[in-house]
């Protein structure tokens, strides 16, 4: 029972632990009803399967430039040049070894150079970075060049979003599935090549309003940023969520003081996981596009054209009708998305602990010997086999009505016991299920388990060789002679028993015989 419930306990543990971080993304309430974005307009459908796993783009005259997320396929890992029609006009490979994890995609101020955010650390992976990386290259299409960079104390985080500063440095945001996004940028001037990373400064953070607008990611969709980009005029700039883009006026080039201090306006999406954004190449619409990742693989991945909205969340539609009333909400639809984030923690808390506590539960109910057989006439032992049975030790081995000894339940032991072993009055016991010992008429023969043979000649024999007489399985001997019976074979008396071949064919020393002879 001990052992029953730490496994148990293992198992509510990991229960609790593997619920937790994924309660959140369902158990965060949205604030009020859930609003019913505006479809985007399809520009085109990327038909083409290296295009799966989009997380970067940009738009230009003639089309589009996108990368795809982090990629284990090799022909997945280029920039790629759309036209209009979302067809691939050209692939540019990486210099080297090429990036680990790209994510988005910025241009320069001028319009002349592009810049790659090679900065995913995903939450779920065993090792996380100590350094992350850019590349940049010609809008034109010349060979990426790597730069590397490193955060405060090398800590792992994980960005998906990427500005270019008046003074051409690389502005990194970080995705968080709750609270502030940091803003991070290098402290020094790029260095070119595999060379040791440049360390990062933090410059800022971001915290974007709670919205209502619904996706397949929830409440944690409302927040995480997992895009950005810059208007070609550079007076504004904005971040996508998997629900929403936030538009921010930037005065002066101050693009870290319009994230951190501005007031966004608000432009509900409609991609069912989008992870990129871009200016169209006048500066009056957006266009974005989903990572099919994890869409089904019939989902199509549509390039959407947005106006940008001219209000804030205050003018965000309401589809669904009013907010609950005080009265009618749950005690947890009160909670603020970092409550409950730090609730849903405590519960994978609560479920390691137990964890630990079952396996060593389990570990101690192993290295605990045996409890004695010899529990006395009337056991109450809660192991099945056992229940009922009397130990019959008291009785020198016998059974009430004086017989001889009658093997276990895995044999050669006392009657009654159910692991059984020894011998009474100097005659080895009868032979259980699964081994042998004497039968219990006397006469020193041997009685042989279902599977095994008892002890005495080597006629009849185990399954697995012994030597012993046969059981259900193996050849032993049979049924009993006249007492004068001699064996043809040596002319010696023979003990009274045939020789046995047992159900299928007589065993001896583990090898099978199809006949009377061995």
């Amino acid at each position: 029972m001990r052992r029953a419930l730490s496994s148990i306990t293992v198992a509510l543990g990991l229960l609790g632990a593997t619920v937790a971080l994924p309660g959140v993304v369902h158990a965060a309430p949205a604030p009020g009803a859930v609003a019913a974005p505006a479809p985007g307009k399809k520009k085109c459908t990327i038909e083409d399967e290296k295009l799966r796993e989009l997380s970067g783009l940009v738009a230009t005259k003639t089309g589009y430039i996108v990368i795809n997320d982090g990629s284990q396929y090799e022909s997945r890992k280029r920039v790629f040049y759309l036209d209009t029609k979302c067809r691939i006009s050209k692939e540019v490979r990486y210099s080297g070894d090429g990036p680990l994890d790209t994510e988005d995609l910025a241009l320069s101020p001028d319009g002349k150079n592009l810049w790659i955010a090679d900065t995913g650390d995903n939450l779920e992976n065993k090792q996380h970075r100590e350094r992350v990386a850019v590349w940049t290259m010609s809008v034109g299409g010349s060979k990426p060049v790597l730069h590397r960079l490193s955060y405060p104390e090398k800590q792992p985080h994980d960005a998906e979003a990427l500005l270019i500063g008046d003074d051409g440095k690389p502005l990194i945001i970080t995705k968080v599935p709750a609270g502030k996004s940091e803003i991070f940028s290098p402290s020094a001037p790029l260095k070119t090549g595999d060379t040791d990373p440049v360390p990062m400064r933090k410059v800022g953070e971001v915290s974007l309003p709670k919205t209502t607008t619904d996706n397949r990611m929830g409440s944690l969709g409302r927040v995480t940023i997992t895009g950005a980009a810059r208007s070609p005029d550079g007076k504004r700039v904005v971040l996508r969520t998997y629900a929403d883009a936030f538009e921010f006026d930037v005065t002066g080039g101050d693009i870290v003081g319009a994230l951190t201090t501005g007031k966004p306006r608000v432009t509900p999406l409609t991609d069912p996981f989008g992870e990129a954004i871009s200016y169209t190449p006048d500066g009056k619409s957006f266009v974005t596009v989903s990572d099919g990742g994890l869409l089904a693989p019939d989902d199509p991945i549509d390039i959407l054209s947005y106006i940008p909205s001219t209000t804030g969340i205050e003018a965000l539609p309401a589809a669904g009708g009013a907010a609950k009333p005080a009265a009618e909400k749950s005690w947890i639809e009160g909670l603020t998305l970092d409550e409950i984030t730090y609730l849903i923690a405590a519960v994978g808390v609560i479920g390691v602990l137990m964890v630990g506590a079952g396996v060593f539960g389990i570990v101690r109910s192993r290295k605990k010997p045996a409890p004695d057989s010899a529990d006395g006439p009337d056991r109450n032992d809660d192991f099945p086999m056992n229940a009922g049975f009397d130990d019959l030790s008291a009785q020198g081995g016998r059974t009430p009505g004086g017989d001889r000894p009658r093997g276990g339940v895995y044999g050669g032991a006392p009657a009654g016991n159910v692991y059984g072993g020894g011998s009474a009055n100097g005659a080895p016991a009868a032979g259980g299920v699964y081994g042998g010992g004497r039968s219990q008429g006397g006469g020193g023969h041997p009685q042989g388990g279902v599977y095994g043979g008892g002890g005495g000649r080597p006629q009849g024999g185990a399954v697995y060789g012994a030597p012993q007489g046969g059981g259900g399985y193996g050849g032993g001997r049979g049924e009993r002679r006249d007492p004068d019976y001699r064996d043809p074979r040596s002319g010696r008396r023979d003990g009274g028993y045939d020789d046995g071949r047992g159900q299928y064919g007589q065993v001896s020393g583990g090898r099978e015989y199809r006949n009377d002879r061995y």
